[in-house]
């Protein structure tokens, strides 16, 4: 689908080129010319994005609770950024890396307001140190920002009690409803 587009709007210029070499009125001919450019460029693009999307809908639709298990801690980050994208979220970007400022994934909730997510596919329950760095995080660069943390494997007691109402916390149980498409998590009210 990539190649294609480039192809389709070289054809489109080296046409409307002929055209305003040969034409009487080569003003509206390259007017309507840029516009069938620009339409079939949007077109594009809208197409490009539904494929996207559908794609997105079917990886999450045939991933199980258990195939969260075997996949690395980046591979989980991008099966996060799926899951929010195909339940409305929008600009969603995968910033993990060492120098990610405690924050995994940066979007815009489907009311607009903003969003760090922290994601962790560990096998045993999110300490409390891990939920004091998320919030500090959320305090220091990431002010404004609604937070979600994600863990393959639910959180401690004392993790949940840390968070408070500072976050929202998504444990196994939820991501596997999530995933399901059963029940998104529940964000703060404005």
């Amino acid at each position: 689908m990539r190649g294609a587009l480039p192809l389709t709007a070289l054809v489109l210029l080296l046409g409307l080129g002929w055209l305003f070499d040969n034409a009487e009125r080569p003003g509206v001919l390259l007017s309507v010319g840029l516009a069938v450019v620009v339409a079939a460029a949007g077109l594009g693009w809208w197409a490009w994005s539904r494929v996207r999307l559908a794609r997105e809908r079917w990886i999450v639709s045939r991933t199980g609770i258990a195939g969260i298990d075997t996949m690395s801690g980046t591979q989980f980050e991008h099966h996060v950024a799926r899951l929010l994208r195909t339940h409305g979220y929008t600009r969603v970007a995968v910033v993990g890396g060492a120098s990610d400022g405690g924050v995994d994934l940066r979007a815009q909730t489907p009311d607009g307001r903003p969003l760090a997510v922290q994601c962790k596919r560990w096998r045993k329950p999110v300490p409390p140190n891990e939920v004091r760095a998320f919030l500090g995080a959320l305090a220091g660069g990431h002010r404004g920002y609604l937070g979600m943390f994600v863990a393959s494997n639910g959180f401690s007691r004392e993790a949940v009690r840390e968070a408070g109402d500072g976050m929202v916390l998504v444990d196994r149980h939820g991501l596997g409803l999530w995933m399901a498409g059963e029940r998104a998590p529940e964000l703060p009210p404005r």
